[in-house]
């Protein structure tokens, strides 16, 4: 099949509407970040003008805010006992913007709320670490890395094991 001038120009006439038709469908299927929809739509191979105006169309119409959509990661992080500099990178991976992390996190996940999830989440890594119970040293080097790739801070972590 020859692809001629007039093929091209209906397939851009169609593309018009067919990028908020996507990203509605995209979006009804699950949440994304504008950030993360703006890209893939354009990696689908709309134009960034048709991508704009079903970003703020889909902004207007409510189905697309940042901040909610980052609200829910952080109870979602919380359940999966994940600390707060994890959920955080987390968070930025999926294109919210840093001072909304960093305002959602102080108002969301405060530090004795990070304990407590951080104390859930070595009772349930008790049961694989009490092979270690004899050395202390491996035990307490064992417990920190563990909490430190759940993404909790230094500080609460080293508090917890003095204790």
């Amino acid at each position: 099949m020859k692809i001629s001038q007039e093929n091209i120009s209906k397939r851009k006439s169609k593309t018009l509407g067919t990028a908020q038709v996507y990203s509605l469908r995209l979006v009804s299927a699950r949440s994304y970040s504008e950030k993360r929809l703006a890209e893939k739509l354009i990696k689908k191979g709309f134009s960034t003008e048709d991508t704009g105006k079903a970003v703020r169309k889909l902004k207007e119409y409510g189905y697309l805010n940042d901040e909610a959509f980052a609200e829910r990661l952080i109870e979602n992080g919380k359940r999966r006992l994940i600390g707060r500099i994890k959920l955080s990178y987390e968070l930025y991976k999926k294109g919210i913007n840093k001072s909304l992390i960093d305002r959602l996190a102080e108002k969301l996940y405060t530090e004795d709320e990070e304990r407590s999830i951080m104390l859930k989440a070595v009772d349930k890594k008790k049961v694989s670490l009490i092979k270690y119970k004899e050395n202390e040293l491996i035990f307490k080097k064992k417990l920190y890395d563990f909490l430190q790739s759940r993404g909790f801070s230094s500080k609460i972590i080293e508090d917890f094991i003095r204790k």
